[in-house]
């Protein structure tokens, strides 16, 4: 029987990890941040999922009143 070998990790730092997990739960708020109450990716009302558990991983890591800065080109 063969033995297969083990999936190489990606190789970040547990901080260079952390890094790119706050800017993704930061992507994921600018993205559906609401227009008029609703969430233009989900068209649900605010707060929707996605944001939710952005907003929670952010107030897990010292940054839960982070909000996306206005007019950033668009509409």
């Amino acid at each position: 029987m063969a033995t297969h070998a083990r999936p190489t990790p990606i190789g970040l730092s547990p901080a260079q990890l952390r890094n790119r997990m706050i800017v993704s739960a930061r992507r994921i708020i600018t993205e559906h941040w609401p227009r008029v109450d609703r969430c233009p990716m989900c068209g649900c009302g605010w707060p929707c999922t996605p944001t939710v558990y952005a907003y929670d991983y952010l107030t897990k890591v010292g940054q839960g009143g982070w909000a996306p800065p206005e007019h950033r080109g668009r509409r």
